[in-house]
Formats: structure tokens, C-alpha cells, sequence
């Protein structure tokens, strides 16, 4: 029964949420470095195309709208990347804590109400846009450079929600499994407090036994 008790206790000893963490940590590193990755051509392509569409608009080229949204669409990408990247990387810190199910229910609700701020932020931005290109202040250059940040912004929203869908998703998943390591956790307590009931119980009941003869016929002796 002793032997039973320490190996019990050696195994409830055990981190519990150790292995659920490390296996997610592997899952989020593996996001993170495909984001990475992409990063550099979408960066040079950003760049390029937005050149290539200064200069297309400034000499009435034909092709200048076609450039233009390419110019758009390219820096929408690079900056998608980022919004998910930043995104990720904020989480992780998040969950370096171990939080516990509320705290990160709470930390989503932050994430939400934040984007929600950024999109109204963005929208008043096209509306100022739209009064600035009416009265015709600004040179083609500025135009484009304000169309270029009205898409980036717009961009890191879609990627910060994006990568907040992922996110979710894991979150649903990582408490699922700390509460099945936390269920599996308290039935090993539970064996373990047994063991010792069982153990000080048999324990006593020797002693009972051993006073009794001891008190009955003188015999003393410890086995």
C-alpha cells in the first residue's frame, strides 16, 4: 500500500497543463513563421507596385487605374499579413500568462471592441478622403499615398479579425483540454487521498489489534 501511495503521489505531482500548452505553442509557432515568411515578397511588391502606379497616374498613362489597384491591393496583403502577425504575437503573450477560460473570454471581448474602434476610425478617414479629393487639394502623390493608408488600415482589420477567427477557435480547443487534463488531474487526487485513508485506516487497525493482545495477554512485541 506505501509503494502504491508514492507512485501515486510522484505522478499527480506532474505539471497538468504543461503538455496541452507546449502542443499549442508548437501550433502558433508554425503560424508564426509561415507569416514571416511571407512578409518580404509582399513588402517588395507593395513597394513596386505602388511606384509603378505614381508614375502610370502622373503621366496619364491608360494603364493608371489598373496600377492603381494593383498599388491598393497589394498594399492590402502586406498589411493583412501584419494585422495577423501583430495579432498572434499579442495572443501569445496573452496565453504566456496561462490564463484561465474568463480571463481570455475577456481578452477576446478587448480584441473585438478594438476592431470596432479601428473601422469606425477608418471610415471617417474615406469621408475626409472623399471632401479633400472633391475640393481638388492635394497632388496625385498624396492621393495615392492616403488611398494607400485607408487600405493598409483597412487591411490590418481584416487580418486581426482573420487571425482572431483562428484564434478562437484554438482558444475553444486549448480549455477543452485543460479541463479533460484538469478531470484526469482530480480522479488521480482522488485515488491518491484514498490510498491514504485506505493506508492510515489499515495502519490503525494493525495498532488496535497489537494493543488489544498486548492488553489481553502481555504479548507486546511489534511484528
Amino acid at each position: 500500500m506505501r509503494n502504491l501511495v508514492v507512485m501515486l503521489l510522484l505522478l499527480v505531482t506532474a505539471p497538468v497543463q504543461a503538455s496541452t500548452y507546449k502542443d499549442f505553442v508548437k501550433v502558433w509557432d508554425a503560424r508564426d513563421q509561415s507569416y514571416r515568411s511571407e512578409r518580404g515578397t509582399l513588402e517588395t511588391n507593395a513597394q513596386s507596385s505602388a511606384s509603378r502606379a505614381l508614375e502610370s497616374l502622373v503621366s496619364d498613362d491608360p494603364a493608371g487605374p489598373d496600377d492603381l489597384v494593383m498599388a491598393l491591393t497589394a498594399a492590402w496583403s502586406l498589411s493583412e499579413l501584419v494585422g495577423r502577425g501583430q495579432t498572434l504575437y499579442v495572443f501569445r503573450e496573452h496565453m504566456g500568462s496561462k490564463p484561465s477560460a474568463a480571463l481570455s473570454e475577456a481578452w477576446m471581448q478587448g480584441k473585438v471592441d478594438e476592431l470596432r474602434r479601428r473601422q469606425s476610425e477608418a471610415d471617417m478617414v474615406e469621408r475626409q478622403m472623399n471632401v479633400l479629393r472633391d475640393r481638388g487639394r492635394g497632388t496625385v502623390g498624396e492621393w495615392i499615398a492616403a488611398l494607400e493608408r485607408l487600405s493598409m488600415m483597412r487591411g490590418t482589420i481584416a487580418g486581426t479579425a482573420a487571425e482572431l477567427v483562428l484564434i478562437n477557435q484554438n482558444l475553444g480547443s486549448y480549455y477543452r483540454a485543460r479541463s479533460e487534463e484538469q478531470a484526469a488531474s482530480a480522479a488521480l487526487w482522488g485515488s491518491v487521498l484514498l490510498a491514504l485513508s485506505t493506508a492510515a485506516r489499515d495502519s490503525q487497525d494493525g495498532v488496535q489489534r497489537w494493543s488489544a493482545d498486548c492488553a489481553r495477554g502481555g504479548n507486546c512485541s511489534r511484528r
